[in-house]
């Protein structure tokens, strides 16, 4: 009898431990998930406050130099101005591409995915009106040079390409500036001003 209810004690123990492991194991599961999830929810957060201040920052520098510059222009006149770009202006949205899809706001990924990509396309448009300004300063030197109709001509040309081309620089820069505003408020609602918790 007693081999028997020292067997079933232990059978009951076992049982008692096994269950107390499980649910120990559960526990501890669960804590990480939490936990993962909560860093996770830090580190998209910093990514957003990130984002804002990159863009923000870019923007304000841009505004500055060029942005006023381009709005002050008057129609059908041209850009001719050399604008240096020799950085990458967009290190943290290049650098965490792979966290942007983890964004949980699909309205608020796809603001950023478009402004960035708006920006980008407008440092191209300055590129390419730097090498048009480029061409118009060769021709007219030419032509100072050498007094040839031909260098003439061409001088007119390049700056004809240069007056229609201020026009569609105009018009992304209108199209940024609604995006970039659009963008900064978006962050903003969701919460990137608040200091980041520990």
């Amino acid at each position: 009898m007693d081999l028997m209810s020292g067997f079933i004690g232990a059978i009951l123990g076992a049982i008692v431990a096994g269950y107390c492991s499980i649910k120990a194991t559960q526990i501890a599961n669960k804590h990480q998930r939490e936990q993962s999830l909560e860093n996770e929810k830090k580190l998209l957060a910093g990514l957003l406050q990130s984002i804002h201040d990159e863009i923000e920052t870019v923007y304000e520098r841009y505004q500055e130099t060029m942005g006023a510059r381009l709005e002050s222009l008057s129609e059908n006149n041209p850009l001719v101005w050399y604008y240096p770009l020799v950085s990458d202006f967009f290190t943290i949205y290049n650098s965490n591409g792979f966290l942007i899809g983890k964004i949980p706001s699909n309205d608020l990924r796809k603001q950023i995915i478009k402004t960035c990509t708006l920006s980008k396309g407008m440092v191209d448009s300055y590129r390419m009106n730097n090498d048009l300004v480029g061409k118009f300063e060769y021709a007219h030197k030419l032509f100072e040079e050498t007094g040839l109709q031909v260098h003439q001509n061409q001088t007119n040309a390049h700056f004809a390409a240069l007056v229609e081309y201020a026009k569609t620089l105009k018009e992304s820069h209108k199209i940024l500036k609604i995006e970039v505003a659009s963008l900064l408020r978006e962050l903003r609602k969701n919460g990137v001003l608040n200091e980041l918790k520990n």
